[in-house]
């Protein structure tokens, strides 16, 4: 037993060497412009948490998974694909943040970090099952963990993430004459953009 116990942590921390090893190359190997993004993301995930922070106290979780995201998405802009660690490790904050909403009494929020991780992931996983080579199932994972991140919020957001990911993915992918990109950088902006204009627009908070 102790063996197998023992092979399970070695195992687990190999995953978590990986990892760490697959985001420290894709900050490496990215470019200027793609750091510097990268770093804007971070902040505008801190001015997240602190323009609904009234409003909205889950929203902590909710900028702690996009931060999260915002690495997943380094790598996916590098690598073509979302560590699954990683999208893992942002569902946790979404996850503790409904519950503890849940505890409280306040069961729209919980509510609505589902239905955003429904409304977001649902479509990605209808891509995907139409053309798996184009949408990857990486993709719907993270859509789920950002859709319920967004939801956690303002669920309706999370509708408007997903169609800002879309639309800005596609028009990147035009300017830059690729067939193909990576999602995982749009999802992450689609958020940013749908919290901050729903803030701007005044949109009650879940």
């Amino acid at each position: 037993m102790d063996r197998a116990i023992l092979g399970g942590d070695d195992l687990w921390a190999d995953r978590v060497a990986t990892t760490s090893a697959q985001r420290g190359s894709a900050w490496q190997r990215s470019g200027r412009s793609a750091r510097i993004l990268t770093i804007a993301a971070v902040v505008s995930c801190a001015c997240i948490a602190w323009i609904w922070a009234n409003d909205a106290p889950a929203v902590t979780g909710t900028a702690s998974a996009l931060g999260v995201l915002t690495a997943a998405a380094l790598v996916d802009a590098q690598d073509r694909r979302l560590p699954n660690m990683l999208v893992g490790l942002g569902a946790l904050p979404v996850g503790v943040a409904a519950a503890v909403a849940a505890a409280a009494g306040s069961t729209g929020v919980a509510i609505g970090a589902g239905v955003g991780a429904a409304l977001v992931s649902g479509p990605l996983l209808a891509a995907h099952l139409v053309s798996p080579t184009g949408m990857g199932f990486g993709d719907v994972k993270a859509g789920a963990v950002l859709g319920g991140a967004v939801g956690l919020v303002s669920t309706p957001s999370a509708v408007l993430a997903l169609l800002l990911a879309l639309a800005g993915s596609g028009l990147w992918a035009v300017v830059r004459r690729r067939r193909t990109i990576a999602l995982g950088p749009g999802m992450v902006a689609g958020a940013l953009v749908a919290l901050f204009v729903a803030r701007i627009v005044g949109v009650e908070a879940n």
